[in-house]
């Protein structure tokens, strides 16, 4: 049986970057889900970094669904009571994502986020 090849730093990185990118992109238009789309078109190629820039990339999309969805429902005056809290939450799900999930690329292994729609294959 063939050995796997080990992984490079470079993978490792790449792959974290794809995880904590988004940080920066929430500053720029949905920039949150550029960045790991440009790490998944442009980034290297290699199955270990896809892979970690493909669920960064549904966990943003995914949690900007859910925050468009709470934003509507904040716009009504009883949902804003509700809405509220339920952003705290996801804001706290979606930074101890991010965060495991670049921890988990540093180490090579593999994360995935919770509650999410997995609509890029």
């Amino acid at each position: 049986m063939e050995q796997p090849t080990p992984l490079t730093d470079a993978e490792r990185t790449w792959a974290a970057v794809a995880h904590l990118a988004p940080l920066v992109g929430y500053f720029i238009l949905i920039g949150q889900i550029l960045l790991p789309l440009a790490i998944l078109v442009w980034g290297p190629k290699s199955s270990f970094v896809q892979a970690h820039a493909k669920e960064s990339l549904n966990g943003q999309i995914s949690y900007t669904l859910y925050g468009l969805g709470l934003f509507l429902l904040a716009i009504t005056v009883v949902g804003l009571v509700v809405a509220v809290p339920l952003a705290v939450a996801l804001l706290v799900l979606v930074l101890w994502n991010m965060v495991q999930g670049a921890l988990a690329a540093g180490r090579g292994g593999t994360y995935s986020y919770a509650l999410i729609l997995r609509l890029v294959p």
